[in-house]
C-alpha cells in the first residue's frame, strides 16, 4: 500500500513538472517557427532597410505588398481581338493608351509648369549634394596629413626686425594652449568640427548617407553586417561621362492593347483567360510595371531585340504583341524556365509549335547573360535581372532568396546585375537602347548596378551611354499607378511602388542609350 502511494505521488509530481515546463514558454511553437521562416526574415530586413529609405511611406507600401497584387490584361492579337476588347470594356476596364492620353492632356492644360519646377528643385538638391560630397572628400584628404605638412611656409627670421621678431615670438607664446586647465575650461576652448554637420536642406536619407560610410564601419544588427557589402554599389563617383537627358514622349505601339482598372476602382481583378476559336488564350495578365519595361524600349519596325533574362517570357510576349520586332532572341540560363516560356508562347501564339515562320522570328538560347556574345548586334536589349523579388519574398517561403542557404547568392546580386547590364551595353548597337528592370525597391539593386555598369563599360571598353530620364514620359500614368517621387525617387530610373489604390509593382525601369 505504501509502495503504490509513492508511485502515485511520483506520477503527480512528474505531471506537475510537465505542466510547469509548458507554462514557461509563453510563445507557441508555431509562432516561433514563423519567425525563422524566409518570408519573416525578408520582412524583418525590409522593415529595417526600406523603413530608413522610404520613411513614413514604407508602411502603406508594406501593406500593399502583403495584399494580392493587381494585373493588367494584354489583349492577344492572335486571338479574337474585338470580342476580347468588348468583354474587358463591359467589365469596366479602360484602355491604358487612352488613359495616358487623357492624363497628358489634363496636365498640359492645368499644370504646364509643374515639370520645370520639379526639375529646378531636383537640380538645386543635386548641386547641394555634390558640394556636400566634395567637402567630405576634401576633409578626408586634409585629415591624412599632419599639421606640420599643412602649415604655411616658415618665415625667415633674418628678414624680420628685432621688434617684429619679439612681437612674433610673443604672439606664438600667447597662442599656446594652457597646460593646466579644468575639463570644463578645455571643453569651452575646444573647436567644433563643422565638417561632420549635415545641412538639413540636403534632405539626405539613410540611403544617401550610406554612400559615405565605409562598409567595414557599418555596425548594428547581425543581418545588416553582411548586407553592407551591397553599399559599395551606391557609389556616385563621376570619373566617367555621365549624361542624363529627359525622355519627353512615351510611344505606345498601335497594335498593343492593354486594359486596366483605374485607381480606387471597385473592380480589381480580371477573370481567368479563356481559349479563343484559334486555340490560344484571349489575353495575358501581367504586372503593369512589366509592360512599362517594354514601352520604354520604344520598339520600331524591323528591330532586332534581345531579352537577356527572358523566362518566364511575359515581356517578350508583350514585345511580340506590338507586331514590330523582326527578331526576338529569348535567352535564359535555366532549362526549366526556358521550357516554361515555350509553353506560354504555345498558349498565346497561333501555330507556334508547327509554323516555321516563328522559328525565324523567335530564337531561344540558354547562355549566362554575362557571357552572351553576338556578331550582328541588337537594336534593343531588355535586361530584367534576377533580384530579391520583394513581393514574392514577403509572401512565399518556397524558392525564397532569403533562405539561409541562399545568403551568398543574395549578397552577390548587385554584382551580377551590374555585369549583366554591362554586357547588354556591349551588345547593343550605337544609337540603340537598353532597358534595365527589377522587381525590387532596393536602391542597391536599382540605381547602384546602373551606375557601376556605366563605369565598367567606359573604363574597360570606352563605351558611353546616356541615361534617359523617363519622368516626363511616364507622367501620363499618374491616374493608373503610383511612381516614387521626391526624396525617394531613383536618380537613373522610375520606380513603380505598390499602393492599396493601384497595387502594381514594385518595378524599377531605367533606360540607357548607347552613344559611343
Amino acid at each position: 500500500m505504501f509502495h503504490i502511494s509513492n508511485v502515485h505521488r511520483n506520477i503527480s509530481w512528474c505531471s506537475y513538472l510537465v505542466i510547469q515546463t509548458r507554462q514557461k514558454s509563453k510563445t507557441h511553437w508555431a509562432k516561433l517557427k514563423r519567425k525563422t521562416s524566409p518570408k519573416y526574415k525578408a520582412m524583418e530586413h525590409f522593415d529595417d532597410f526600406y523603413g530608413s529609405v522610404f520613411g513614413v511611406k514604407w508602411d502603406p507600401i508594406k501593406e500593399a505588398m502583403l495584399r494580392r497584387n493587381k494585373y493588367v490584361a494584354v489583349v492577344n492579337n492572335y486571338g479574337n481581338v474585338e470580342e476580347t476588347k468588348d468583354f474587358l470594356t463591359n467589365r469596366g476596364a479602360h484602355c491604358l493608351k487612352n488613359l495616358i492620353s487623357i492624363q497628358n492632356d489634363f496636365q498640359k492644360e492645368y499644370s504646364p509648369n509643374t515639370k520645370a519646377e520639379i526639375n529646378k528643385s531636383e537640380n538645386n538638391s543635386n548641386k547641394k549634394l555634390e558640394e556636400f560630397t566634395s567637402q567630405l572628400q576634401s576633409d578626408e584628404i586634409a585629415s591624412m596629413y599632419s599639421q606640420k605638412e599643412s602649415a604655411p611656409a616658415r618665415l625667415d627670421l633674418a628678414d624680420i626686425s628685432l621688434n617684429s621678431r619679439e612681437s612674433l615670438l610673443l604672439t606664438e607664446k600667447d597662442t599656446e594652449p594652457p597646460t593646466n586647465t579644468t575639463l570644463e575650461e578645455s571643453m569651452n576652448q575646444a573647436k567644433i568640427d563643422m565638417s561632420r554637420i549635415i545641412d538639413p536642406s540636403l534632405g539626405l536619407t539613410s540611403e544617401s548617407l550610406y554612400q559615405f560610410i565605409p562598409a567595414t564601419k557599418l555596425k548594428g544588427m547581425d543581418d545588416w553586417v553582411p548586407e553592407s557589402l551591397h553599399y559599395s554599389f551606391l557609389s556616385k563617383d563621376k570619373d566617367f561621362p555621365l549624361v542624363i537627358e529627359p525622355e519627353t514622349d512615351l510611344t505606345f505601339p498601335e497594335h498593343l492593347k492593354v486594359y486596366t482598372y483605374e485607381m480606387h476602382s471597385e473592380w480589381g481583378m480580371f477573370p481567368e483567360p479563356k481559349r479563343c476559336n484559334t486555340g490560344v488564350f484571349n489575353y495575358y495578365p501581367m504586372d503593369c510595371g512589366s509592360v512599362l519595361s517594354v514601352l520604354a524600349l520604344n520598339l520600331q519596325p524591323g528591330d532586332r531585340v534581345l531579352d537577356m533574362c527572358s523566362a518566364p517570357g511575359g515581356k517578350a510576349l508583350v514585345a511580340l504583341q506590338t507586331l514590330l520586332p523582326d527578331v526576338i532572341v529569348c535567352n535564359d540560363v535555366s532549362i526549366s524556365r526556358t521550357n516554361r516560356q515555350k509553353n506560354i508562347f504555345r498558349d498565346y501564339l497561333s501555330d507556334f509549335a508547327t509554323n516555321n515562320k516563328w522559328n525565324e522570328r523567335v530564337a531561344f538560347t540558354r547562355v549566362d547573360g554575362r557571357m552572351f556574345m553576338d556578331d550582328q548586334g541588337f537594336d534593343k536589349v531588355l535586361v530584367d535581372v534576377p533580384c530579391t523579388t520583394d513581393r514574392h519574398s514577403v509572401t512565399e517561403d518556397e524558392n525564397n532568396i532569403f533562405r539561409p542557404d541562399r545568403i551568398k547568392e543574395r549578397l552577390r546580386l548587385p554584382e551580377l546585375q551590374a555585369q549583366l547590364l554591362a554586357n547588354a551595353l556591349k551588345l547593343v548597337r550605337v544609337g540603340g537602347a537598353v532597358v534595365y528592370s527589377t522587381c525590387s525597391l532596393s536602391p542597391v539593386q536599382n540605381d547602384g548596378p546602373v551606375h557601376m555598369a556605366l563605369k565598367m563599360v567606359f573604363e574597360q571598353d570606352s563605351i558611353v551611354a546616356v541615361v534617359k530620364d523617363l519622368t516626363p514620359a511616364f507622367s501620363g500614368l499618374s491616374s493608373t499607378l503610383e511612381l516614387s517621387s521626391g526624396k525617394t525617387a531613383p536618380q537613373y530610373g522610375q520606380l513603380v511602388v505598390p499602393s492599396t489604390a493601384a497595387n502594381f509593382g514594385p518595378s524599377y525601369i531605367a533606360k540607357l542609350v548607347r552613344v559611343k
